[in-house]
């Protein structure tokens, strides 16, 4: 018998998680949020307060994502620990919960960050890659649809559409693709996780877009609802 699982992750830590997690709620879909609690990368406004972390740990899963959001190649082993490690700390004192999960600022990582990673506790780990259906390597987990038009993916697109000029077109559009996703894993098995940025996805009014997927992946007989630590 066949095993289809959904999963969905959200990073950064930005205020929109707050609207996100209410979009997930109205969809009774599970979440793991990644929060990296002093993201450099955006104004202190913009970062979820810890009161804010602790109110969306009491729904969904807390992930550690670093501290300050700093690519883990472009710093030494000794920072890269203190990031990794930190962030596990600092969100562990703010939810009251284990933190079990991480996710690699950027996607970027090596071997010694995979080392780091699994010696500070966690138990699973996400990159960015994507068209991914399993979850082979719980360190180095890829996904199956990020919330973005990546142009970048043009070939794998096609692929998935195999060849088909129409449903290549269609898939262009990262909505019509995360659905036709689901559907097939729906009907082979394997793992569906959805990915992205809130910031992201108000930045391009995407609101839509996520709602009409959400919709369509969620209270599915049969279908297994999970967060990232709850795949492994």
């Amino acid at each position: 018998m066949k095993t289809v699982i959904v999963t969905t992750s959200w990073d950064d830590g930005h205020k929109c998680d707050l609207r996100l997690a209410q979009l997930l709620k109205r969809y009774g879909l599970k979440a793991t949020f990644y929060v990296s609690p002093r993201n450099q990368e955006f104004a202190e406004q913009d970062l979820l307060t810890q009161l804010e972390v602790k109110q969306i740990s009491a729904d969904f899963e807390i992930g550690a994502h670093t501290v300050t959001h700093r690519r883990l190649p472009t710093i030494s082993p000794e920072q890269a620990e203190e990031e990794i490690s930190g962030s596990k700390t600092i969100l562990e004192t703010v939810t009251g919960k284990p933190v079990n999960t991480f996710c690699y600022p950027g996607g970027a990582y090596k071997a010694v960050h995979t080392r780091l990673v699994r010696d500070a506790g966690y138990k699973y780990a996400r990159t960015v890659g994507r068209y991914a259906f399993n979850v082979n390597k719980p360190f180095e987990a890829a996904t199956s649809l990020h919330t973005y038009n990546h142009r970048s993916d043009l070939w794998k697109i096609a692929r998935f559409a195999r060849y088909r000029p129409m449903r290549f077109l269609q898939y262009l559009e990262w909505d019509a693709l995360g659905q036709a996703m689901f559907d097939r894993v729906a009907q082979m098995g394997g793992v569906y996780h959805i990915w992205g940025h809130s910031w992201e996805i108000d930045r391009n009014d995407d609101w839509e877009r996520l709602d009409r997927v959400f919709r369509h992946i969620s209270g599915r007989p049969g279908v297994e609802y999970r967060t990232n630590g709850e795949l492994v």
